[in-house]
């Protein structure tokens, strides 16, 4: 079932602005904040009740703040923060002062936030303008963003099918023109798969390259910027990075992502296919080899080197994941089971048979896993690789759903997704942008991946493989325009 989409016109095409042409509009005074987030308005008022990406709407006050953004930039005198005037989702994991943080769960349905994340305070003394919330899985541990408090949020590109988890509200938003930004957050890829599914670009940051407090000390966890550019991701990133004292893993070193034109010619690139699991399926390899001829008729250079992927990956992070949070989730079962999503109640009880030995284990399997990639990394700009194995996940489809992948068996949790890889080296910058689609029309994501710390190089990559995946066909900031 796909999504029908408002009739074309001024209106549907503000929607899918990119940040950085609407900030130069704004600008030069050929749009409004206030024209911007009216369009917004109104496409979520026609199409969120089929998607769902919201748990909250702010219209009203984000109405207020657009006005004002609509005098700074006609006033001039005024000094434009980087963000003045845009639209930007967070998700329901973060704390904002006054504002209910429900986790996706009823056992959280009345919090409300004492103060700001340190990114919701960033984001807003940027300028960016918080008109929604998005909708995560419970306690965002899911691949599929469905809970019992929000219900099932959908892909805007066949409503049948997952937006991905556990960012699925923000990049269902984006890929249906409600929003300009979102704030993600990615423990095991939990920004890159939605942002796969939904055809927009994903980051997760080198662990510490944004703070927060709540998560800080789990190295595979990170909070980071989606949007449907390359260039807005490094905006919104170059808002929200840097050092905070609530967070003491927060790094000190000031990184500013280029924005500047993407160069081909010359860039050296390392491809895989199988990391572990299965190849994924074959109209997700044939949107990959697309975009790799292109990039060598542009000059790039691509290897395909034999890397020693360690075995069970997945399984190795699933197991890490699971012995930080046992303790919690048992607490939460005995407590509330009877409030938790059945998805949730599943994980609470697979996390009972986790141990201190599975814990080491997962040390070992990263440590190995290093040992394959670094050698790669060292002499390449970046690896390239698939975001996920197939793109047909239902959206209520549940984990111990069997699937079948070129003839492989897998789960619904852990082992259709080849991104925990990179949260287990959490060191390491990593990206998903769209490059294409599959034969049934859904998008189709391509992960890159850099050498540890080197964010700018992460970009450049993915500034270039955008510049190429839109020379041909439609460009995937456009989603849903036609």
């Amino acid at each position: 079932m796909m999504l029908h989409t408002m009739d074309q016109g001024e209106g549907a095409d503000l929607c899918y602005l990119s940040a950085t042409t609407a900030l130069e509009m704004f600008c030069n005074r050929t749009l409004s904040p206030v024209e911007l987030l009216n369009a917004q308005i109104a496409r979520a008022e026609q199409i969120e009740p089929q998607i769902n990406a919201f748990t909250e709407t702010f219209f009203d006050t984000a109405m207020a703040e657009a006005r004002l953004a609509e005098a700074r930039y006609m006033s001039r005198t005024a000094n434009l923060r980087p963000l003045e005037g845009l639209t930007v989702t967070i998700k329901d994991v973060l704390d904002q002062k006054g504002i209910c943080n429900s986790r996706g769960s009823l056992i959280y349905k009345d919090h409300r936030a004492n103060a700001d994340h340190p990114v919701v305070e960033r984001v807003k003394q940027a300028g960016g303008i918080i008109h929604a919330r998005t909708t995560t899985s419970e306690f965002a541990f899911g691949w599929i963003t469905a809970t019992r408090l929000w219900g099932v949020t959908r892909n805007p590109w066949n409503l049948d099918r997952t937006p991905g988890g556990s960012s699925g509200g923000a990049a269902a938003s984006l890929a249906a023109g409600t929003s300009t930004l979102a704030i993600g957050a990615d423990s095991a890829g939990s920004i890159r798969v939605p942002a796969s599914l939904c055809g927009i670009v994903g980051y997760k940051p080198p662990h510490g390259r944004v703070p927060d407090a709540a998560e800080g000390f789990d190295t595979y966890s990170v909070i980071g910027p989606m949007a449907r550019s390359v260039a807005d991701c490094a905006l919104l990133q170059n808002v929200i990075s840097g050092a905070h004292s609530a967070d003491i893993a927060s790094l000190r070193e000031t990184v500013v992502l280029p924005r500047d034109n993407p160069v081909v010619s010359g860039l050296r690139l390392a491809v895989a296919f199988d990391l572990g699991k299965a190849e994924p399926e074959p109209a997700i390899v044939a949107a990959i080899r697309s975009v790799i001829a292109k990039l060598e008729t542009y000059g790039a250079v691509i290897e395909e080197p034999d890397i020693n992927w360690p075995r069970n990956i997945g399984d190795a992070a699933l197991m890490h994941s699971a012995c930080l949070s046992a303790p919690w989730f048992a607490d939460m079962m005995r407590a509330h089971g009877d409030l938790l999503c059945d998805y949730t109640r599943w994980t609470a009880e697979f996390m009972t048979s986790c141990s201190l030995r599975d814990l080491v284990n997962s040390y070992d399997v990263a440590k190995r896993l290093y040992r394959a990639v670094q050698p790669v990394l060292d002499t390449c700009d970046a690896l390239i690789c698939p975001v996920v194995l197939t793109n047909d996940v239902r959206a209520e489809q549940m984990p111990w759903t069997k699937m079948r992948v070129n003839g492989v068996h897998l789960n619904s949790d852990y082992d259709w997704v080849t991104t925990a890889h990179f949260n287990m080296l959490g060191e390491l910058p990593a990206l998903s942008v769209p490059i294409g689609f599959d034969t049934d029309g859904m998008p189709v994501g391509i992960q890159i991946i850099a050498r540890s710390f080197d964010d700018p190089r992460a970009f450049r990559v993915a500034a270039a493989i955008e510049s190429i995946a839109e020379i041909d066909g439609r460009p995937p900031s456009r989603l849903m325009s036609s």
